[in-house]
């Protein structure tokens, strides 16, 4: 399999600073200092880098995909910040390109994870990730822990179940799709191919859009890890 090597670039807004042809051109001019043959560049426009928003991004997308299919060689961006701004989806994706081969630059950060001070750059991510984690679950934790207490529904949107006031009534509908993504999973489905079935079928999350990869990876992964409810 021929392995490529991608510029990836994303900018939030037409007129800031670091614009898709400023962007580009430090990219090439990289590649050619570093004698990386670039292959392509792959471009999300006026979407913003934070956690929310990674579903939208397509071109993102488009290369977790390649990645994970183990067809990309280099991956280059301008910094950090271009590739994303959530550090727990940052995090998760260099650990994907590390498991994939894939070598990650970052222009402005001198970041290059096939060298020591790369790898260095990687085992603090993962540091910075798990502490960041470890305090969002405590206070999670103690709001669950009072919400609970008082009986009153803790998220907005629970995929299988209904929202009757402050109560949660199982959905049975919704809860029959999640024993059907299950089965799909076990039958040795990707999250792909199970979003594209849901969409080809027209079923729609609790938002009344779409299924994206992110909806269908936090609806199994709560349903095995808790066997009760799941934002979708």
């Amino acid at each position: 399999m021929n392995r490529i090597s991608i510029g990836y670039i994303r900018n939030s807004r037409i007129t800031q600073e670091n614009s898709i042809s400023t962007q580009e051109s430090l990219i090439r001019e990289f590649s050619e200092r570093n004698g990386i043959k670039l292959d392509r560049i792959i471009i999300d426009e006026g979407i913003s880098g934070s956690g929310e928003q990674v579903n939208d991004r397509e071109g993102y997308q488009k290369i977790i995909k390649m990645i994970e299919d183990g067809k990309v060689d280099n991956l280059i961006v301008l910094s950090i910040s271009r590739w994303g701004r959530n550090l727990g989806e940052i995090y998760r994706s260099v650990e994907m390109m590390e498991k994939n081969n894939t070598k990650f630059y970052t222009i402005k950060e001198n970041i290059d994870t096939s060298s020591i001070y790369g790898k260095f750059t990687l085992n603090l991510l993962s540091s910075l990730y798990e502490m960041e984690l470890g305090l969002i679950k405590e206070r999670t934790r103690d709001t669950l822990k009072v919400k609970k207490e008082n009986n009153k529904v803790y998220t907005k949107y629970v995929y299988g179940f209904d929202r009757v006031g402050d109560d949660l009534i199982r959905n049975e509908k919704e809860d029959k799709m999640i024993r059907k993504m299950m089965r799909l999973k076990d039958s040795g489905k990707s999250y792909g191919e199970i979003v594209k079935y849901l969409n080809r079928n027209k079923y729609r999350n609790k938002s009344g859009n779409k299924f994206s990869r992110g909806n269908v990876y936090g609806i199994l992964n709560r349903r095995i890890k808790e066997n009760y409810s799941y934002v979708g």
